[in-house]
């Protein structure tokens, strides 16, 4: 039988058989595309075993789509190769051979620098660093233009660091690679990587606490329940909830933070004795996360003094319902065993809409937008009318957010309001004893008792 050598691809296969007997280290630089085999990745799973961090420096080439779909690939060959060249000839300057794990190519474009944890010391600096290699690969390319390229060589830049939260290696390095690509594509800030070890540390020290704000009845002056809000560290980026909770969201770490704020939650709740309904928020994506009923129902079991027929699940509009259909399955499972739903932001836009007539929840909170200065728009009490004869009809409990005035609050008097919530009544909180809560609380009764009587007078 007789072999060609003619073709390109009989070669490159001789050279991958001829660099299989080689140990992983002397493969670390750009290693062949082996199909069983990553040299790499090995190198990275050793290092990572030993319990330390890795760093990943990923440069991105921008012009690459258009050279692949511009050139022939013997041209795009050259110019990979020539682009790996340049950047292995770089490297020594920036790092010492011994932090560096390896060099490896991604799907054409990306040039990826696996890097010892201590080589750069703080984020920061492998950061920075980096960026001084990006700025020295693009000065000696555009120095060293091949005859056969007309295009640029400019590089996006990502930086990640890799530590510990992910177990499996291969399932680490695809998230660290993900992550790097998508800030070198600017899909993700820069400061992505600080702020997520940020986000994983806070969920390793618990580092959240729990207001509460009373939603009161505007008919008796008593309380009807409570709102749970989260805040995150003081003093830091991530301790508003919207910073805390988008940062998780991109971080794909929502599931986990939402998970520990109903779990401290519950437990303060139990600690200070709340007899009332509970509102704790939570979004589509973690109400349909396989384990969040298991979750519950565990979270409630633990405490005798509460029962999920107290909690009520409010869902956020923070991010998008996308099958209507599986979320209704999964809140029948909930209410199945007695929690009950309300439908955030009613009224501000038409997904908060949707939810309610798609869901039909057991309560509908009345978005700010609407109720602000309600008293001076005649536009808005239409619409607020026509949302209490909707949830009249769907038998839903209606509760007005947002309330900061005075008149504001006589005008859902008026409409009949019956639950309300907002600064005018009380801010948010830490929850305190019973007693403490019932001395905090009587100046509010004795405010919503006064507006009744000038009302009904």
């Amino acid at each position: 039988m007789k072999f060609s050598f003619a073709s390109g691809g009989w070669i490159e296969r001789l050279k991958m058989l001829f660099h299989l007997p080689l140990p992983n280290r002397a493969l670390r630089l750009f290693p062949p595309e082996f199909t069983f085999r990553d040299p790499v990745h090995a190198l990275v799973k050793q290092y990572r075993n030993q319990g330390n961090s890795c760093g990943l420096l990923l440069f991105y080439w921008e012009d690459f789509h258009r050279l692949f779909t511009s050139y022939p690939h013997e041209v795009t060959a050259r110019l990979q190769k020539h682009i790996r060249d340049a950047l292995l000839g770089l490297i020594p300057a920036f790092f010492k051979s011994n932090d560096i794990i390896g060099v490896r190519q991604y799907s054409g474009e990306d040039f990826c620098l696996f890097l010892k944890d201590e080589a750069g010391g703080r984020y920061e600096e492998l950061q920075r660093q980096g960026l001084l290699l990006r700025r020295a690969l693009e000065t000696r390319l555009r120095e060293s233009v091949p005859k056969e390229w007309s295009g640029s060589f400019s590089f996006g830049f990502g930086c990640y660091r890799m530590g510990q939260d992910i177990e499996n290696t291969e399932a680490a390095i695809q998230s660290a690679y993900y992550y790097a690509h998508s800030i070198a594509t600017r899909k993700l800030p820069a400061h992505f990587s600080a702020l997520r070890d940020q986000v994983l540390d806070i969920l390793k020290r618990e580092q959240i606490s729990v207001l509460a704000q009373p939603i009161m009845n505007l008919a008796s002056g008593e309380i009807f329940g409570w709102e749970i809000l989260t805040r995150g560290p003081r003093n830091s980026p991530l301790h508003t909830p919207g910073e805390l909770f988008e940062m998780a969201f991109q971080a794909d770490l929502l599931s986990k933070l939402e998970f520990l704020v109903i779990r401290k939650a519950v437990e303060e709740i139990s600690l200070r004795g709340i007899r009332e309904q509970v509102f704790l928020n939570v979004t589509p994506v973690t109400l349909c996360h396989p384990l969040f009923l298991h979750h519950m129902l565990e979270t409630v079991k633990e405490f005798d003094n509460i029962s999920s027929s107290q909690i009520v699940l409010e869902i956020t509009e923070r991010h998008a319902i996308r099958d209507f259909q599986y979320t209704g399955s999964v809140m029948a499972a909930f209410r199945a065993h007695g929690f009950r739903f309300a439908v955030d932001d009613a009224g501000a836009g038409y997904s908060s809409l949707q939810s309610i007539s798609e869901l039909i929840p057991d309560m509908i909170k009345i978005d700010r937008s609407v109720i602000s200065n309600i008293d001076q728009a005649s536009v808005k009490q239409s619409l607020l009318r026509a949302l209490l004869h909707f949830a009249d009809n769907i038998n839903c409990q209606v509760i007005a957010e947002g309330v900061e005035r005075k008149e504001e609050a006589a005008m859902l008097l008026q409409m009949q309001v019956q639950m309300v919530q907002g600064f005018y009544f009380a801010r948010p909180q830490p929850l305190v004893t019973d007693h403490e809560r019932s001395q905090q609380l009587k100046l509010v009764k004795e405010r919503i008792d006064q507006d009744r009587r000038v009302h009904t007078a």
